[in-house]
């Protein structure tokens, strides 16, 4: 007797499923495939992220009244600190760095201690464009996700109504009639569906699941800049004067 739960029913039925049906299952799969590779990628990356954000916050709230010294201490650690807001604190103190001029070579002007608004305020797009690619990248590849589940499910149905749609041409081939004379093939046929199902249901958990992560990050992300910024403009940006 066949059963679902029969390794050599699977078999059979996709060995004697038709080249669409084929065409269908392989596809559905390969969907699989990719959708659970991006999960377990993003997932890891995810958990990197979090784990290095969760050390750097605890190195800032120690060290915030001292962007300069903060700032050497986390340039040893930058590479294996995987996250994005060392992403933005990196790159705000460079440009800040480059404002006050403390990069210059032997013989120039001593450098300033203060930047202009203007400064400050390129400082702060430079600073906004970094968070925003860092989470560009993050979002990387989820379109994936959400074509599965979006199509996983009619890829499914289409390959049913085209496994009924051949159990009644066999019907009507053989001249036979009744219930039983296509009741395996429309079973058969309704595998497909549940198949779409399998490939769609853990995508879409997944890609609930990761975008939650992205969303939390991202809110981090935001207080972190803000506080940053708030310190830059109280510590080094200076009044402009009529």
């Amino acid at each position: 007797m066949r059963t679902p739960m029969d390794t050599h029913f699977w078999l059979r039925h996709f060995a004697t499923a038709s080249i669409t049906a084929k065409a269908i299952y392989l596809l559905l799969l390969i969907l699989s495939v990719v959708s659970w590779a991006i999960m377990i990628r993003k997932g890891l990356l995810l958990h990197r992220n979090a784990r290095a954000t969760r050390s750097f916050l605890d190195l800032y709230r120690k060290n915030r009244r001292d962007i300069p010294g903060l700032y050497r201490q986390i340039g040893g650690a930058k590479a294996r600190l995987e996250s994005p807001l060392v992403a933005v604190f990196t790159r705000g103190c460079e440009e800040l760095q480059s404002f006050l001029g403390r990069e210059q070579g032997p013989g120039a002007a001593p450098a300033r201690t203060r930047i202009g608004p203007h400064q400050f305020a390129t400082l702060t797009r430079t600073a906004t464009a970094v968070e925003d690619k860092y989470f560009l990248d993050l979002e990387h590849l989820l379109i994936i996700l959400a074509t599965t589940i979006s199509a996983a499910p009619f890829l499914g149905l289409l390959g049913t109504v085209w496994g009924i749609l051949e159990a009644f041409q066999s019907m009507g081939s053989q001249g036979a009639t009744g219930v039983t004379a296509v009741g395996s093939g429309i079973s058969e046929a309704l595998i497909a569906t549940a198949f779409g199902l399998v490939v769609a249901i853990p995508a879409l958990l997944g890609y609930n699941f990761i975008g939650a992560r992205i969303r939390e990050l991202a809110g981090e992300a935001d207080t972190f800049l803000a506080d940053f910024l708030a310190l830059v403009e109280r510590d080094y940006v200076r009044e402009d004067r009529p």
